[in-house]
């Protein structure tokens, strides 16, 4: 059972049988849709289990690259195929379905696999977008978190420095409240006439 999207709408689904590399794969039931092509392998109750059905193939149609249909003119016998080639992890694959009408089928699967590329271009650009704004707008929070926080706290050291000179400052210097002697660089009473240490006279 195929869940569709709410925005997918179905173009077909008919039985068929699934083709890759030359060797048939499995029967089952192809889909296409506006937004991929599915092959779902149809369930089967067997002697004692029953199979589900499961999907053996989803190829979205932005990553359709080629469409074709091969026709017999001649032989009424043979039957038509569907060949869809597709990327898969970067690789390019193709598969091919035996259905009734494929011809029908070429130029609509390639004008939605068209809009569909379309579309994801313009989704993924989006994307990108977005992500470029939230890690602009990111880094612009740290940046200024890092600001508000050097003006509030500033730089420690800084301040530790500036309190020094500004209690050094506010120290009472020794050359302006001592007298040493010019000849033995003593220390002398404040208006001493003569060095109490070496007997230089001071003043007159």
């Amino acid at each position: 059972m195929i869940v569709l999207d709410p925005d997918e709408n179905e173009i077909l689904q008919e039985k068929s049988v699934m083709i890759q590399n030359g060797a048939k794969v499995e029967n089952g039931i192809l889909h296409v849709t506006n937004k991929r092509i599915l092959y779902e392998k149809q369930g089967e109750r067997k002697l004692r289990r029953a199979e589900a059905s499961k999907i053996f193939l989803e190829v979205p149609m932005y990553e359709v690259v080629n469409v074709a249909s091969a026709v017999p003119k001649m032989s009424l016998m043979t039957k038509k195929k569907l060949s869809i080639e597709y990327r898969d992890s970067g690789d390019m694959k193709i598969v091919e379905f035996e259905i009734k009408h494929p011809e029908g089928l070429v130029d609509t699967i390639k004008n939605w696999a068209t809009t569909s590329k379309r579309d994801h271009e313009e989704r993924m650009k989006a994307e990108d977008q977005e992500r470029f704004r939230r890690e602009v707008e990111l880094a612009k929070a740290k940046a200024s978190k890092s600001n508000v926080n050097m003006i509030n706290l500033g730089n420690p050291s800084q301040k530790r420095d500036s309190s020094a000179v500004q209690a050094n400052n506010n120290l009472p210097r020794k050359a302006d409240t001592l007298e040493v002697c010019p000849e033995c660089g003593e220390v002398i009473p404040e208006n001493s006439k003569f060095c109490p240490h070496c007997g230089y006279k001071i003043r007159d």
